[in-house]
Parts: structure tokens; C-alpha cells; sequence
């Protein structure tokens, strides 16, 4: 699980349903990504960026639990 990446959507958006359909998405998609059971593409890393207000995705990505 990408803990610091979970922990980060819930500091924003205290759900992680709120924050897919503020990205106009399905819960679903981002469960796969915190979950990687999918990797998101270059579009999907743009939106996280902008709506978690980070610059760079890599550290999320990183640091796994």
C-alpha cells in the first residue's frame, strides 16, 4: 500500500470517495492506485498532483508500507 500517498488524500479530502469524484473518477480508480493494483498513467499522475497539491508524485511513491 502507498501509505504516504493514502495519508495525503485523507489530510485533503478526509475520503478517499471524496477525493475520486472531486477528480471526476470512481472510487474504485484510486482504491487500485494506493492499493498498486494499478499503476497511474502520465495524464492520472498530473490530476493527483494538482488536486493533492504536490509537485512530484515520486516520493509517494516511494515510500511503501
Amino acid at each position: 500500500m502507498l501509505t504516504k500517498l493514502k495519508v495525503r488524500i485523507l489530510e485533503k479530502y478526509r475520503t478517499q470517495a471524496h477525493f475520486a469524484a472531486c477528480c471526476g473518477r470512481g472510487e474504485n480508480w484510486i482504491s487500485r492506485i494506493v492499493m498498486e493494483r494499478d499503476t497511474p498513467s502520465e495524464k492520472d499522475k498530473a490530476l493527483l498532483c494538482r488536486k493533492l497539491s504536490i509537485e512530484n508524485l515520486d516520493d509517494y511513491f516511494r515510500d511503501k508500507s
